[in-house]
């Protein structure tokens, strides 16, 4: 994976992350999509604000994009405590055999709920690409605008993997447990 030009040394594929341990895939899912996500959101939040002072009043597309980029942030950053402080910390302990300390009843609970979640984060995503014209850069627009585009996108491609990452081998796994 590659964050700002730095490439990461962390399994690329399905395969190598389905041979990790539950503990260990939790493990590279916060140190690798958590840890991105609150890197990366408030560059976002700065971006669009920035393009909104410049540009809202000239394109259209600007106010909108800014908006959809806040409820997506605004929606990621209590998802993360969620799987952080209950869901991951469940799963940890299920997947050692040992009781959880959750009061959610089954781990189904709290996982439908990531799902959901999910789903709401896929449809902002569609939203984004919509607005940008799947981050395709507009002709002579600023150096911030450019920027945001091409953060956007490597975003998003971060976020549909850090969420195949889980609906495919982190649920399903624990699940089966």
């Amino acid at each position: 994976m590659c964050i700002f030009g730095m490439t990461m040394s962390t399994p690329q594929t399905t395969e190598q992350l389905s041979q990790l341990s539950l503990v260990d895939l939790i493990d590279h899912i916060e140190a690798t999509h958590h840890a991105y996500i609150r890197e990366t959101a408030p560059l976002l939040i700065e971006y669009t604000e920035k393009m909104v002072r410049a540009h809202g009043d000239d394109h259209d597309e600007v106010k909108p994009l800014a908006q959809c980029v806040r409820e997506l942030i605004d929606e990621l950053t209590p998802h993360l405590m969620k799987e952080e402080q209950i869901l991951f910390p469940a799963i940890k302990s299920l997947s050692l055999g040992q009781p959880t300390n959750g009061c959610f009843g089954h781990i189904g609970n709290p996982i439908n709920m990531m799902l959901h979640e999910h789903d709401n984060a896929g449809d902002m995503l569609k939203m984004i690409r919509n607005l940008t014209n799947d981050y395709t850069i507009p002709a002579g627009v600023c150096q911030t605008w450019q920027a945001c585009y091409r953060t956007l996108a490597e975003f998003d491609a971060d976020l549909q993997t850090h969420i195949e990452i889980e609906n495919t081998l982190l649920f399903p796994q624990t699940l089966a447990l």
